[in-house]
């Protein structure tokens, strides 16, 4: 209820309600005072964004640390969440959750855009989007804030893959180096198009070397895929075998903790990629070299889709050009060799 009270010529207009926070103002007359505190009262009462106690007692930062601690282990890639949490906490973690506005968020997501991709600045929106929601609607620590439509347009994702001459080269440099693992594993993306991530997270109970297939238990789009190995691949993983862990499954264990060995891995690639002489080349390319050799080959788009796992075309519209250069190609060779034993 709202309390008027006169005090040295003033005013003053006192509104508790419900779980908000006390609001006070002074005025010149009473009739300013009563109108204000009707305001606040109708404002409370339609649930407008008002500041609750929670959300002036907590901080972004408690936010943020409670995601890192109970939604971060449950994501794919838990190492960028907390990266990203960290990074809001540094920037904004003292400000209090009621002071929280939608116009802070892009001033940061602005300055972040400077200097990274629109796709890793969405990344970092999605994050504190995701924690904002949960504070809102399953902690019930703060109002809602509309953080929806900050997202950066994204370009389309480039095609960049090897030529022969490269591929040699590549090859050659990763097994020159001291990382044992480094060759098969490019070997495995290369030829079957499996991400980084699907590779290191491989273990020996997922792999048969007798028939020559590996299965991906979790992939991105969380379905399980089987790789093909080709016989140089089983032949380097037979290897391995020999010399594996017995404490450990990973096909491919850190040398020390037995965990994937993702660190040692990244070390290594860069070390090869550079004695290759290799430019403007990422690991996650050796996805799209895969690929690209399928559509030289003669792969549909859905042939493609289904060994790189992807659930809908869209995604292999970049090879779609190559397949049809193939088919054109198929299409020439058949004519003229219709012509050729054609008497015209």
């Amino acid at each position: 209820m709202a309390a008027i009270r006169k005090r040295n010529k003033r005013w003053f207009a006192e509104v508790r309600k419900g779980g908000y926070p006390a609001r006070r103002k002074s005025f010149r007359t009473k009739g300013e005072a009563d109108k204000w505190a009707t305001a606040i009262e109708a404002a409370i009462d339609a649930e407008e964004d008002l500041p609750s106690q929670q959300s002036l007692k907590r901080t972004v930062a408690d936010m943020l640390e409670r995601y890192k601690k109970t939604e971060a282990p449950k994501k794919k890639d838990k190492r960028n969440v907390i990266r990203h949490a960290d990074f809001w906490i540094e920037k904004i973690g003292s400000l209090r959750l009621g002071h929280l506005t939608r116009a802070q968020v892009v001033e940061i997501r602005d300055e972040l855009a400077k200097d990274r991709s629109p796709a890793t600045v969405n990344r970092y929106l999605a994050t504190l989007r995701h924690a904002c929601n949960l504070a809102a609607t399953d902690w019930e620590w703060m109002r809602p804030v509309l953080l929806r439509k900050l997202i950066l347009k994204e370009s389309r994702g480039r095609v960049r893959f090897l030529d022969q001459d490269e591929t040699d080269r590549l090859l050659k440099a990763t097994r020159n180096t001291d990382n044992n693992y480094l060759y098969p594993i490019v070997l495995i993306a290369l030829t079957t198009g499996a991400r980084r991530r699907e590779i290191l997270d491989l273990r020996w109970q997922d792999v048969d070397l007798i028939t020559g297939r590996a299965i991906v238990q979790e992939t991105k789009n969380t379905d399980r895929r089987s790789l093909a190995l080709i016989p140089v691949i089983v032949e380097e993983l037979r290897t391995l075998r020999k010399v594996r862990r017995i404490d450990n499954d990973f096909v491919f264990a850190h040398a020390n903790t037995g965990d994937s060995a993702y660190y040692q891995i990244e070390k290594a690639w860069r070390q090869a990629r550079a004695a290759a002489k290799i430019e403007n080349f990422r690991f996650h390319d050796l996805r799209h070299s895969c690929a690209s050799n399928m559509a030289k080959n003669g792969a549909t788009t859905t042939e493609i889709a289904a060994v790189l796992g992807h659930r809908t075309l869209e995604m292999v519209k970049r090879y779609s050009h190559l397949t049809e250069q193939h088919a054109l190609d198929v299409a020439e060779r058949t004519a003229l060799k219709l012509l050729s034993n054609t008497k015209h």
